[in-house]
């Protein structure tokens, strides 16, 4: 693991520990960390999160992605989403933020 990394887990642990958690807006945004809108023509899923990975599945444009996880890799360039019952991982470049369907 990285120092840059082991720097952030041991800011998120002390932030944890001192009761500063945040509070989560919506039980939508509780249960998946945030949504995602497809912005290229097809998204691959894929198993991993590496360009070489098997692709599982294809997402569309303007098909909405879940957030699995808080944060996406430590580089930032794929984020852990879910598609119905898919989950794998996503190019976060194709991708942006958008408030989660109720």
């Amino acid at each position: 693991m990285s120092p840059k990394s082991l720097l952030a887990l041991a800011g998120l642990a002390l932030a944890a520990s001192a009761g500063l958690a945040a509070p989560l807006a919506t039980d939508a945004d509780a249960a998946t960390y945030g949504c995602f809108k497809v912005t290229a023509a097809h998204l691959n899923i894929r198993a991993r999160p590496y360009s070489t990975a098997d692709v599982i599945g294809v997402a569309r444009r303007g098909d909405i992605l879940e957030k699995r996880y808080l944060f996406c890799t430590p580089r930032g360039f794929w984020c852990a989403v879910r598609k119905g019952s898919l989950e794998g991982y996503a190019d976060k470049s194709n991708m942006r933020k958008v408030s989660c369907p109720q």
